[in-house]
């Protein structure tokens, strides 16, 4: 397996990344959106999981060298409104991965966590199949157009729980039956194994429930996993 850090063209500028990827060729190439921490540990080891099962996977640092509270307010408005400077970074991120990894940029996925679900799911039409994680759900109009979606959420994670809910109601409006799995012991961002202590202290206050439970997250990759290798 081979990790480095990257620099890719985009409509918006040059943009740093980290890509991993397989030593052989590889079965598919995947964008990695991540959660509102921007770039951190557990999401390059998303990165290397995806590799390690033969994708090629670019995580795109959207919040690089700026200043994080404004980053996420803009990440709340492009999702909600389907077009913006992070969308069109993800959407050439998917360029750029399809290229690495010598793969048809239409059978590029897209995979992301917390916010980055949201994200993932607002510019799910500019890919072959979206995995979204535990995070918000765009307007059926920015839905239009996408294609095959998984979801997993924790069943302690009061943040989203109603994320399942509104998955089937508003992907069932553009004719797509996403495939949803709850995990019962998990709570919130369970499929990553990182450590933010500030997030930990503040998450009662905010009814942010932070368990982790390590089997609901392998079985959670496994469905993940199994999605990806019908979809792409």
């Amino acid at each position: 397996m081979k990790t480095e850090d990257v620099r890719f063209t985009t409509k918006r500028g040059e943009r740093a990344g980290y890509l991993a990827r397989p030593e052989g060729p590889a079965r598919g190439a995947i964008v990695v959106v991540h959660e509102i921490f921007g770039r951190a540990p557990e999401i390059e080891r998303v990165c290397v999981r995806l590799a390690s099962a033969g994708y090629a996977a670019l995580m795109p640092d959207l919040f690089a060298g700026r200043f994080k509270p404004l980053c996420i307010r803009r990440a709340i408005v492009e999702l909600a409104a389907g077009e913006g400077e992070y969308l069109d970074v993800l959407r050439d991120a998917g360029d750029e991965v399809a290229r690495q990894a010598s793969i048809p940029r239409e059978r590029v996925a897209v995979i992301g966590f917390c916010m980055g679900a949201g994200l993932a799911l607002a510019v799910g039409n500019a890919f072959r199949a979206v995995s979204a994680n535990y995070g918000d759900v765009p307007p059926v109009e920015v839905l239009k157009g996408i294609g095959p979606t998984i979801g997993c959420v924790g069943g302690r994670d009061r943040v989203f729980r109603k994320m399942p809910e509104l998955l089937r109601e508003r992907l069932g409006a553009v004719g797509v039956s996403p495939e949803i799995h709850v995990f019962p012991n998990a709570g919130h961002s369970f499929l990553s194994d990182g450590d933010h202590p500030i997030a930990a202290f503040l998450s009662p206050p905010l009814a942010v429930d932070p368990v982790r439970d390590a089997a609901d997250r392998e079985a959670a990759w496994v469905k993940i996993l199994d999605f990806l290798a019908r979809h792409t």
